[in-house]
């Protein structure tokens, strides 16, 4: 014994001699939880039958926490109220206040709402199934949503399953099966009837259930969905926007003194024509510029009279959609007034006395806006554009000069057009020498505006492209219907030139600049040149349009100069 204490008390001697050698560690608490929850009970049971309570329970084998949850809460058929989500501890506690269908089997889906609460671990896609009937349905519907433009999924769309086949359904009926896509644009319809079904899908904005147009996206599949075929098919559903259902005039303004704006909820369907009160009998008084869109328009007035005046009375005739979004005749006084806040209107022309008689002198002009960067390349294929402040009343193509400096030769005189929609941009097409160095002076009186005013002087200096600094990108083309478009891409997806063919042509891209490019495709059914959105009640899908994806770098096109590209595309079948 006395051997023992000896030896305790050489080892404490020992540690004290050694006091930083020694070191406080916390436990470990082994590896980290990567597990979802479990669930380990129901109230009912999960896939019961002959259900006829209001209140469901949720256990768990842990501790579990919940987010979004009456976002991502979603009961099939939907219901009119939205159950109360209450949490306690490992369970969680829906209260359904709406009264069940009977023979019914619903679908209760949370996605990924109910996770653990000390790491977080979801439950990827949580969903649970009772009835109300004495059996449970079991058939399943999957598939996929895109976006018809952008061709990214549609994370959270609705996809609603209707037992009839009215096309008025999803604007005022609720459906009998719903669900939700996932962040891949996937979704699938559990527990459904052996039934044929209309199936629609929206993004929707308010939840309620319902189709929104003109505010919500919105896919739909042709035809009925048949019952033998709800386990086999997998659809893809291509969401788009329409144009808003109401026609009418949403506001106007008048920003300048010869300048009238009218904001259209839509591009007017029908057109309008507009008349003067103040000038009845006044022809060609107004120039018309809509932009891209169609429903905002700018009403120039080339009548000097309807200038002058601070209040102008115009009426405008249209078609206004009623209360069943159908198109009548409608007519509208409308009052236009021009606050000249500033009281600083700038002169366009002053008068001189010269032996007797009155000479008109210009004040001022105004600026040219042109597509031509001094110093750099103009292009044969691509046309030189002007564009004006004001629309032109006068033009005077002679009054633009352009000399050759390398030939020392004055080239011949050009012609100019105007655009079809923008009365303000003037264009002129040339077939410039490659690598020759040009002058072009547009002298004043080239254009004269609504106001009278000249153009101001333009020098410009530039030369001619030379081919061999671009590359060629040649795309044969089949399988096509009736047109397509071909639009080529920066790798950033900026679009750079896009080009239409109607049939199985070969489509060529000239003088593009080295680099890396994408190509997008769009099948252009109506033969219009650009991309068109669907229309439900109309049955018409949106045009597809397709990525250029083959290749070993999936696409990327990579354009060399002096090098000619050639690619094959066939348009796939619907």
């Amino acid at each position: 014994m006395k051997r023992i204490i000896i030896l305790a008390a050489a080892g404490l001697f020992v540690l004290a001699l050694f006091p930083r050698c020694a070191k406080v560690v916390s436990p470990t608490g082994g590896p980290k939880d990567t597990l979802a929850p479990v669930m380990v009970n129901s109230t009912p049971k999960i896939n019961a039958t002959n259900f006829t309570g209001n209140k469901i329970t949720f256990e768990f084998n842990e501790y579990i926490q919940v987010k979004d949850i009456q976002q991502k809460l979603l009961v099939s058929p939907p219901l009119k109220t939205q159950p109360q989500v209450n949490l306690k501890g490992k369970k969680i506690l829906l209260e359904i206040s709406d009264t069940l269908k009977e023979n019914t089997t619903y679908t209760v889906y949370l996605g990924d709402a109910i996770s653990d609460n000390n790491e977080g671990n979801p439950i990827n896609s949580f969903e649970f199934a009772f009835s109300t009937g004495s059996t449970i349905d079991t058939l399943t519907l999957k598939g996929s949503v895109v976006n018809s433009f952008t061709q990214k999924p549609v994370e959270g769309a609705l996809i609603m399953l209707y037992s009839s086949f009215a096309d008025s359904l999803p604007y005022n009926s609720l459906p009998v099966h719903i669900a939700k896509t996932n962040k891949k644009g996937e979704f699938k319809v559990n527990n459904l009837k052996y039934n044929n079904y209309k199936l629609v899908a929206i993004t929707d904005a308010n939840s309620n259930y319902k189709y929104n147009q003109g505010a919500e996206e919105i896919a739909f599949l042709d035809k009925p969905l048949k019952k033998e075929d709800l386990a086999s098919s997998k659809i893809a559903l291509r969401t788009f926007t329409e144009e808003l259902p109401n026609q009418i005039i949403t506001g106007y303004d008048r920003p300048d003194k010869r300048l009238l704006q009218l904001n259209f909820s839509r591009k007017p369907h029908g057109g309008f024509k507009l008349k003067s009160l103040d000038e009845p009998t006044a022809k060609d008084w107004f120039i018309l510029e809509p932009d891209a869109q169609g429903d905002t328009v700018k009403v120039w007035l080339a009548s000097d009279k309807l200038t002058s005046l601070d209040t102008l009375r115009i009426i405008a005739e249209y078609k206004k959609t009623d209360s069943l979004n159908v198109l009548n005749p409608q007519t509208d006084t409308l009052k236009f007034v021009y606050y000249n806040i500033d009281n600083n209107e700038k002169p366009s022309k002053s008068k001189k006395k010269d032996k007797g008689k009155d000479e008109e002198v210009k004040t001022s002009g105004f600026e040219l806006k042109t597509s031509i960067k001094g110093g750099q390349p103009v292009i044969p294929d691509i046309p030189v554009e002007f564009t004006l402040p004001l629309p032109a009343k006068k033009t005077d193509a002679s009054k633009v000069l352009i000399f050759n400096e390398t030939d020392s030769i004055m080239e011949p005189s050009i012609k100019l057009s105007i655009d079809s929609l923008n009365p303000r941009i003037y264009r002129f097409n040339k077939d410039w020498k490659a690598n020759a160095s040009y002058k072009m002076l547009i002298l004043p009186g080239t254009f004269q505006d609504l106001s009278s005013l000249l153009n101001d002087t333009l020098k410009l200096q530039f030369y001619g492209a030379d081919p061999e600094k671009f590359g060629t990108l040649i795309i044969k083309t089949s399988n096509v219907a009736k047109g397509i478009v071909a639009e080529l891409l920066t790798d950033k997806g900026d679009l750079v030139i896009r080009k239409s063919a109607i049939g199985n042509k070969t489509i060529t891209f000239t003088y593009i600049t080295p680099g890396k490019y994408k190509l997008r495709f769009v099948e252009d059914l109506n033969q219009n040149g650009t991309w068109d959105t669907g229309n439900y009640l109309k049955k018409i899908q949106p045009e597809r349009i397709f990525e250029f994806t083959e290749g070993k770098n999936k696409g990327e096109i990579n354009i060399r100069a002096n090098w000619e590209s050639e690619i094959s595309f066939s348009i796939p079948k619907p």
